[in-house]
Parts: C-alpha cells; structure tokens; sequence
C-alpha cells in the first residue's frame, strides 16, 4: 500500500460540497440532477447571470486573455465569458469533479460558448499551480466566501496576475456591519445556551471579529463589508468600484441582493 496518503485524502475531501448539499439541503437533488436542471435553476430561480450581466466586461479584458475562474462551480460563468471575441482561453478551477465534469460541457452549450477556449482544473482555492504574473484577469462568483483566509487567498490571486490586472469578484452578499454585529450577538447566546443545556451538533457556528461561519455545513462564512475592502486592500489590490446589483439572490425574494467587488492589482 502506499504510504503516502496525503492526494487521495485531498481528493475525497473536495467531494464534500457535493455530499454536505445534498445531505443538508435535500431541495437540491431537483437541480442537481444533470446539466438542463442546474442551469433551469441557475437562469429561472437564480440571479446570478443576470447580475454577472451588469458588469461592463469589455473594460477589464484585454485583447487575447487568459482567465482564471476560480470555484467555477457548473461553468456558467465560464461559457458566458467564453464567448467574448477579447478572451483566448479560460481555466476553470473547481473543487468538485462533478461539476466540472458531468454540468460544466452542457451548461457552457446551453450558453453557447466556447469550450475550445475552456480548460478544467479540480483544484482548490491556492495554491494556484500557475507562474507568477501570467493571468490577465481572475473571476470568482459567489465562492470567496468559503475561503478560510480571506486575505490569504487574495495574496495568491495577486501572485498569478499580471501587473494592473483585474480581480472580479462576483455575487457575493455582505450585508450591513450593524447586521453583522447583530448576527454575532444572536450567535453567542445560541453559544451560551447550547453550553449551558450542553446540546450537541456535529457542526457549529463559529466567530470572530471580522468573520461568522454562518453555515458550517457547506462552510458559508459571512464578512461584513468592511473586513472585504480591507481584505481587497492589504492583499495588494485598489478596490475600483463596489456595487450593489440590487438583485437578490433568489428571483422575486427579499433576501440579500447580490454585490460585486472590482479590483485591481496595484
């Protein structure tokens, strides 16, 4: 046997996503069936494409990119940018293989893109296996929020882009500090009642100044938006434009609306 088990441990971890969604979220297996169903969910219920849209992308794309698309998940953002004239090609990295196998080649022909342009990678956030400076734009939708380290992941992104390069980090919902704080506040007495009563879970939440892992199944962690922008900023990035999309996650929902963040390299 070899004794060297440190790769297949790491595979079967990146096949938790997968296995936490369904287990925790059972609602998922409808959309989760093949490729039609998941991007139906994506383009029907979803906002994500459409707020992907209000991005003006001409105005960070250079003339015959190479693109990271970091946690890819099935390739939608993928297949909508490989159809711009501008992009060469396009590394789309996922954890799951799932993903990146069986949904990403529909989804990206159902968004009529280009997959000659698509390389897939199953991989993690970092260390991206790439030379320093050689990526001229990295995406990442609705994922960076999973990242153990903020920070730590952003300095990576930094390493493999090139000098004023663009980081676009897509469809992720901050909501105000004051409600951060008041998440916090909630979670701690949730704490101090389970110690007290001494209840068991499997999974916890857990805080900290700057971070609430709100969901530790799929391992949703919430920032507020100042811990963003100073992430963005210590990690060696100017933070060009914030917006709010005003579209929230989930169509004809009251729920958090989607948030983009434009970087540059500095």
């Amino acid at each position: 046997m070899d004794s060297n088990w440190l790769c297949l441990q790491t595979l079967k971890n990146t096949e938790q996503w997968d296995r936490s969604l369904t287990t925790y979220y059972p609602q998922a297996k409808l959309w989760m069936k093949d490729s039609v169903s998941y991007f139906k969910h994506l383009t029907e219920v979803c906002n994500y494409l459409n707020a992907t849209k209000l991005v003006d992308w001409d105005k960070y794309i250079v003339n015959d990119a190479m693109i990271l698309d970091i946690g890819c998940g099935g390739g939608w953002l993928t297949g909508y940018l490989s159809k711009n004239s501008k992009v060469r090609k396009i590394i789309a990295i996922d954890s799951s293989a799932n993903y990146i196998d069986n949904y990403l080649p529909g989804v990206v022909s159902q968004l009529s893109g280009d997959m000659y342009k698509i390389q897939t990678v199953q991989g993690l956030f970092a260390p991206i296996l790439l030379d320093s400076e050689s990526v001229d734009a990295i995406v990442i939708s609705s994922a960076l929020h999973h990242a153990d380290s903020l920070s730590g992941v952003l300095e990576e992104f930094k390493r493999v882009l090139k000098p004023n390069s663009y980081l676009i980090i897509l469809n992720e919902t901050p909501g105000g500090n004051f409600r951060f704080i008041y998440q916090q506040l909630r979670s701690v007495v949730k704490m101090f009642a389970f110690s007290i009563f001494r209840v068991f879970r499997p999974f916890s939440q857990k805080i900290s100044a700057g971070s609430f892992l709100y969901d530790p199944y799929l391992g949703d962690v919430d920032y507020p938006p100042w811990y963003w922008k100073k992430a963005i900023n210590v990690s060696g990035f100017d933070l060009i434009e914030f917006f709010d999309t005003k579209l929230p996650t989930i169509s004809n929902s009251k729920g958090r609306s989607l948030k983009h963040f434009i970087c540059k390299k500095k």
